[in-house]
Order: structure tokens, then C-alpha cells, then sequence
């Protein structure tokens, strides 16, 4: 077959897109040089840096990433374009990204379309030809900071003057800004790919035989999450964050979960106070935010990583099976152990990071309360899905046999 071609006037505006000049600068004064691969203009955020290889449009689309500007620490992004279905949301919430190199080559027959076109689509800010290894060291060993990319100006004091008045003016209460603003009915409406079959299949080792109702507290719920849920037989009502806990029983759910999302805990005082009359009322679960929150509830501290954790490849150990699993995590907060005693409740630690010993999960059984701070998943390989689901699940039929 004859390969076509870009028309000589279309290639060279695209090596012109390509070439135009792009600056990160951090708030301790630091800065990097690079190329523009995305929108033109200047974006603000907190710069995370995600060692994951691969799901950067789940990544950028996840809730969780509102306000954050995502650095990509794998060697390339982007090979293998995107589509619809793997979206978490309807929204890329990212508010900028950072490369080492992006993909000028789409090559995947899923793709509906290359990921810097998807960028610029989506008026994303995006910097490439960034030492991005050496950025992941300069923030972890000075902690996690607040950024700006810019296509527009170059002036180091302008950009340390306006990132100034961007951090005197931060609020990060994103979830009130992601959830739902009113409550639903989980259906899914997405056209049953491959990849979603074998994620239900997968899911059938779960103990549900039963169509099970729980409602999801929307901090800035995953798509796949719910599809999840929902592959495990439950009947799913998502509320908005602000949701009173009156409210929630008036459902007569079987469970509740709370959800990821975006915001620091202590800016979620409303939800926590909430939560605090749930306890002991319903099985909860809690995932990553949620796990956060139900911690709070008990009366357990949180304190703020140096550097977080976010990526696909993090080793965490389950400590109920003596078992290790491969977690995909996104967090930047974590529970204080010596805390534990604060809690009137007996508080197990379910899981634990191999990598720096931080809990990664809490198991109160005497008032059917399990939390951890990863997103299960059912694929690609990962075994922690069932576990998670499974667990609640038994929490559930405990509960009803006890009434």
C-alpha cells in the first residue's frame, strides 16, 4: 500500500507547532526550558509526577487530577493515541502536562485520534523535551510543589510574580467542583469493548450473588470504578459530595462507598462531619480520598507526603493474606500510624507501601469499615479488584444477618 503524506503546507505548520518555544517554572525558583507540544497559553497547578508507562488519558481524565499539572516521568507518552471508552470522565481534568517526549506517531487500532491533537482540542498546555527524571529527583527531594507552563512569556520575574498571586489565591476544594451536582442511577453506557468484557469476567470470582444497593459519595468518582461496581452486581446510586448523611440512609442502601477525588482532607471538614454519622450505620468503603476521609472520621491524623505517590507500579503489601500486590495510586496525603490509638474503634492496618512503610489501607471490622488508598483494579494483570470488592461485600451480608 502507498503511504500517503501530509500535504507540504499542513506538515510544516505542524513543525512549526512543534518547535515553538515552552518554559516550566516552579515556585522555589527553579526552571526548565522546553518545546510547546499543546495549547498555546500559561497554566497554574501542583506538579505531581506520575511514573506510570502507560494510561495517560485515564490518568488526565481521572477527577482526581483536577488542578494538578501531570509530569510523565516514562521516557514517552502518547504512541498510542486516544479514544472515547478510556476516558474516566467526560472531561480532561489535568491542567497541564509535562514530557519528556509526546508521540508524533499514533499507532493503535483503537485510536480515534492522536494525543497531542487531543491536547490541543481540549485547550491543554503542554511542555515537551523536559529532563523529566531529573525533575521527579528535584521534587522529591524537595517535595511537591506549585508550577506554571508557559508559551507566552519568558520572563523569569513575570512568571515568579503571577505563580505568587496564583498560590496566594489557591484553593484546592476541587471535589466540590468535580462531583455530581445532583444524584443519579450508574448506567453504563459505553459500547461493551473488549477490555470491559474481560474486566466483567474477571470480576465474576466475586462473592455477590445478589443485586446489592450502594451509594457512592462523589468526591471525583473514576468511570471505571463504577463499571466495576456494577460488573459486581450491585445497584449503584452516586450522590453529590455535599450529600447529608440523612439523606444517604433515606436510600437504605445495603453499603456506601466514598470515592477518589481531588481535594486535600482538610478542606472536606463537611463530608467528614457527615461521615462521622455513618459509622457504624452501613458497611463503608473508602478508595484513595475515601480512604482519607473515613480516617479522619476516626478520629486518625493525616499528614502531607514530601513527595506522594502516583503511578501504576507501586508494591504494597496485604497484610490479611500476607500477599503483595501491584497498585495503581495517586495521593499525596497519608494516616499517621501512632494515630491509631486516637480512635475509640480497634483499627486494623490492612495494607502497607513496601517502598516507605506508609499505611495503605485500614480495616475496622467492628463497625464493617474497610478503606485503602489505591484504585482497585481488574486490569491489565492486577489481582486487587476482587479482594477489595470481595471484602465489602462480606461486610454487607455480615450486616444483614446481624439485623
Amino acid at each position: 500500500m502507498k503511504r500517503k503524506y501530509p500535504k507540504k503546507r499542513k506538515k510544516m505548520q505542524i513543525e512549526k507547532d512543534l518547535f515553538a518555544k515552552a518554559i516550566l517554572f516552579l515556585e522555589d525558583g527553579s526552571f526548565y526550558e522546553g518545546i510547546s507540544i499543546g495549547s498555546s497559553g500559561e497554566t497554574f497547578g501542583e506538579i505531581i509526577c506520575e511514573t506510570s508507562e502507560t494510561g495517560y488519558q485515564e490518568i488526565i481524565t481521572n477527577p482526581s487530577s483536577k488542578g494538578k499539572i501531570i509530569c510523565f516521568t516514562y521516557s514517552e507518552i502518547g504512541n498510542y493515541g486516544v479514544n472515547k471508552d478510556d476516558e474516566e470522565s467526560d472531561n480532561i481534568h489535568a491542567c497541564g502536562i509535562i514530557a519528556k517526549q509526546i508521540s508524533k506517531v499514533t499507532s493503535n487500532w483503537r485510536a480515534q485520534k492522536s494525543f497531542i491533537d487531543y491536547l490541543k482540542e481540549n485547550k491543554i498546555v503542554a511542555i515537551e523535551e523536559i529532563d523529566t527524571r531529573k525533575l521527579f529527583k528535584h521534587i522529591k527531594k524537595n517535595g511537591e510543589m506549585k508550577g506554571v507552563i508557559s508559551t507566552i512569556d519568558f520572563n523569569i520575574i513575570s512568571l515568579k510574580d503571577k505563580l505568587k498571586k496564583f498560590i496566594d489565591n489557591y484553593n484546592d476544594n476541587f471535589s466540590e467542583i468535580v462531583s455530581t451536582k445532583k444524584e443519579y442511577k450508574w448506567v453504563d453506557k459505553l459500547k461493551p469493548l473488549d477490555v470491559f468484557e474481560k474486566e466483567k469476567l474477571y470480576l465474576k470470582i466475586t462473592n455477590n450473588k445478589e443485586n446489592l444497593k450502594v451509594v457512592v459519595i462523589d468526591c471525583g468518582i473514576k468511570r471505571s470504578f463504577l463499571q466495576m461496581l456494577a460488573s459486581s452486581n450491585f445497584s449503584i446510586t452516586v450522590v453529590p459530595v455535599n450529600t447529608k448523611a440523612e439523606k444517604i440512609l433515606e436510600y437504605d442502601p445495603d453499603g456506601i462507598v466514598i470515592s477518589n477525588g481531588p481535594s486535600r482532607p482538610e478542606k472536606l471538614d463537611f463530608l467528614i462531619n457527615e461521615v462521622k454519622k455513618l459509622l457504624g450505620k452501613k458497611p463503608l468503603l473508602g478508595i484513595e480520598l475515601g480512604h482519607l476521609i473515613l480516617a479522619r472520621a476516626l478520629s486518625l491524623n493525616i499528614y502531607k507526603m514530601n513527595c506522594g505517590h502516583h503511578g501504576m507500579n507501586h508494591s504494597v503489601k496485604n497484610l490479611e493474606n500476607n500477599t503483595v500486590e501491584v497498585v495503581c495510586q495517586s495521593h499525596s496525603y497519608a494516616v499517621e500510624q501512632k494515630s491509631l490509638k486516637n480512635s475509640q474503634h480497634k483499627i486494623n492496618i490492612s495494607h502497607i507501601n513496601l517502598n516507605d512503610n506508609t499505611i495503605e489501607g485500614i480495616d475496622c471490622p467492628e463497625i464493617k469499615l474497610f478503606s485503602i488508598q489505591y484504585y482497585p483494579l481488574a486490569r491489565p494483570g492486577a489481582h486487587d479488584a476482587p479482594f477489595v470488592i470481595n471484602k465489602f461485600i462480606d461486610y454487607i451480608k455480615k450486616n444483614k444477618e446481624a439485623k
